[in-house]
């Protein structure tokens, strides 16, 4: 029997729930603006209200391409922008360790599904030692993180969750992934993973792989881990 087959505690083969971070799981992004709009404006850049709408969920290399937009930074692969996305990262896992931003219901629910038995991996386009940060207050119950220091092409590429998959030795017929941002899920519907969105909004409304909850408050492990369900 492979990692993947292990059985949980119900219902046969081990089933594997993958979590976005930023919007699913933590309610980081505000801390993410603040420091963003803070490091660049010293450094003499100009942030715009778009720019700043561009940064939720951005890749690594996303987030260096709008500190270069700014002004803040010559280009996006200068050591002035690196330096920039660094300290973002320092202040952010700084107050994210200090007093995890954690939803209404997160951390119940991904110890509920560790009481059942899944694996569950966090993927995100965050630095490692940010994901590892919220991880460590999760109780143990996350198994695989990938992240933004990961060698694979950012969301919505499938590659991001196809790789949690194949880390948790789960396949994709067995894993759900929980998203909030339509980069996420496409990139989770491109690897036909099925797809809980947390919002009030249908981001992709036309896909029988994707039911919309309002919030983690209104999912519980049995619903998460049943089988497929039909609603938009």
């Amino acid at each position: 029997m492979t990692a993947g087959e292990r059985s949980d505690s119900r219902d046969g083969p081990r089933r594997a729930v993958l979590w976005d971070l930023d919007g699913t799981l933590i309610a980081s992004q505000p801390l993410w603006d603040a420091s963003f709009t803070r490091l660049c404006e010293a450094a003499r850049g100009r942030v715009t209200r778009r720019i700043l709408g561009l940064l939720a969920g951005q890749s690594i290399a996303g987030t260096l391409e709008l500190i270069a937009a700014t002004g803040a930074a010559p280009a996006a692969s200068s050591p002035r922008a690196r330096a920039i996305l660094d300290a973002m990262n320092d202040e952010v896992i700084a107050l994210v360790a200090a007093d995890p931003p954690l939803v209404p219901g997160a951390r119940e629910l991904v110890a509920a599904v560790a009481a059942r038995g899944a694996a569950q991996a966090i993927v995100s386009a965050s630095q490692h030692r940010m994901v590892a940060a919220v991880a460590g207050v999760l109780d143990g119950a996350i198994n695989v993180l990938v992240t933004g220091d990961d060698a694979v092409p950012a969301k919505p590429d499938p590659a991001p969750y196809a790789l949690a998959a194949r880390r948790l030795g789960v396949p994709a017929a067995r894993c759900v992934v929980v998203e909030d941002s339509i980069t996420g899920l496409g990139s989770a519907r491109a690897g036909g993973l099925r797809t809980f969105q947390i919002g009030s909004v249908p981001l992709l409304p036309d896909d029988d792989g994707v039911t919309l909850v309002p919030s983690l408050t209104e999912l519980d492990a049995d619903r998460l881990l049943g089988p497929a369900e039909r609603r938009y």
